[in-house]
């Protein structure tokens, strides 16, 4: 029980860990490609640099809250709807992630941007209008997720 509790506590930190290992496996994966056109490694680095900077913020906003807001633990941020400020925070950093990431990706280049450094993902996506649709897939599946956390009562665990 002790563990359940400290994961309760901390789960924001494990999620700042994770982002910055996820960016450090970007960087091990664009390395062969940068390699091969040094010249695109400005870019890969813009775009490694701000995925960390920003996938880290809301995790930081859940931190703040868990440390120093009162929020008991990580399980309160699933019952958005009694209307704690720090969870309340918590989600508007997300949506505001969502907003931005959308401009970028849909409007300002972002999909072309992310097929010319393919390198950092999985899969080598040559056409940008895949992943502005697994883009809006995501959003629309985070969208249906956070619907759901504001509109059921989903309990929270017993520390």
């Amino acid at each position: 029980m002790e563990l359940f509790k400290i994961f309760g506590k901390w789960f924001w930190a494990l999620c700042i860990l994770t982002t910055f290992v996820n960016g450090a496996v970007f960087r091990f994966r664009a390395q062969k490609h940068i390699k091969l056109n040094p010249e695109l490694g400005e870019g890969y680095n813009k775009i490694i640099k701000g995925f960390v900077i920003w996938c880290s913020i809301p995790w930081i906003v859940m931190g703040i809250g868990c440390t120093v807001g009162g929020v008991p633990s990580v399980w309160y941020y699933f019952n958005p709807k009694a209307g704690n400020l720090y969870v309340l925070a918590f989600f508007a950093s997300v949506f505001l992630i969502w907003v931005l990431g959308s401009y970028w990706i849909l409007f300002k280049g972002g999909a072309l941007d992310l097929v010319k450094y393919s390198g950092i993902l999985n899969y080598d996506i040559k056409n940008p209008t895949i992943l502005k649709l697994i883009w809006i897939i995501c959003v629309l599946g985070g969208i249906v997720a956070v619907l759901m956390m504001f509109t059921q009562n989903i309990p929270i665990p017993k520390m």
